[in-house]
């Protein structure tokens, strides 16, 4: 399963948010890695651009983009991790 967090330097809910990512996917017992993304330089910027994220705090979860209303409400963040997780074993 693909993960990837995009944040920015100047994002006040980046830290909150990555936080719960990092929290879900432990609970969860998830070994993927996290790629993390900072928007603020180009590299970020344009994988942020390549997977159509338009504003951070936002995680790419197989080509699901969750934004921060997701990212900030940690029950929601576990229920579609799961949903995603248990989706992706079975197609594996």
């Amino acid at each position: 399963m693909v993960i990837k967090f995009f944040k920015s330097k100047n994002c006040p809910d980046c830290p909150k948010a990555e936080i719960n990512v990092n929290d879900v996917l432990s609970e969860l017992k998830i070994t993927e890695n996290v790629e993390v993304y900072d928007i603020s330089t180009n590299d970020g910027l344009i994988e942020a651009l390549n997977n159509m994220v338009m504003a951070s705090p936002a995680l790419v979860l197989e080509n699901k983009i969750l934004d921060k209303s997701v990212l900030l409400d940690k029950n929601k963040l576990k229920a579609l991790i799961q949903e995603r997780n248990e989706r992706h074993k079975r197609f594996d």
